[in-house]
């Protein structure tokens, strides 16, 4: 027992699913290209120094008395 038939798509409705399709990708691309490429870009480029004001780990930190690891 079937429930449903299969039949071909006809051609508008293919070429409504191939606009859906390009739309998804083209907002998908401008909602995370920019996250992407600053991720990259500090990789890339590095970290530099840290600003004045702004502590910045470098290497192993010790924990503060009291406090067990």
């Amino acid at each position: 027992m079937t429930l449903m038939t299969m039949r071909a798509r006809s051609g508008a409705a293919a070429t409504r699913d191939r606009s859906v399709v390009t739309v998804l990708l083209l907002m998908l691309a401008l909602v995370f290209g920019p996250a992407i490429g600053l991720h990259v870009a500090v990789n890339l480029f590095g970290h530099g120094p840290a600003p004045d004001g702004l502590a910045a780990a470098s290497g192993a930190v010790e924990a503060p008395r009291g406090v067990r690891g």
